[in-house]
């Protein structure tokens, strides 16, 4: 996952209102900077595989890559 991606789903997490679709939130970070559909479509896909490769929800996936900038 290169830096672009990981920045605009780290944006995502952190304005992530309650309740709302993750899918929302990571077109609204796209948006926001300025990114096209195809950038939308390759965070999407990379947060998806991600997810699966550690066998977890797509949001604890999202959790993951926030926890792990702060850290």
């Amino acid at each position: 996952m290169n830096q672009s991606i990981k920045e605009v789903l780290i944006e995502a997490a952190r304005t992530r209102q309650r309740k709302e679709p993750i899918e929302r939130a990571v077109g609204r970070a796209v948006r926001r900077r300025g990114m096209d559909y195809q950038f939308y479509i390759t965070a999407m896909s990379n947060l998806r595989e991600m997810a699966s490769s550690k066998k977890i929800k797509i949001e604890d996936a999202l959790k993951t890559l926030e926890e792990d900038e702060e850290s």
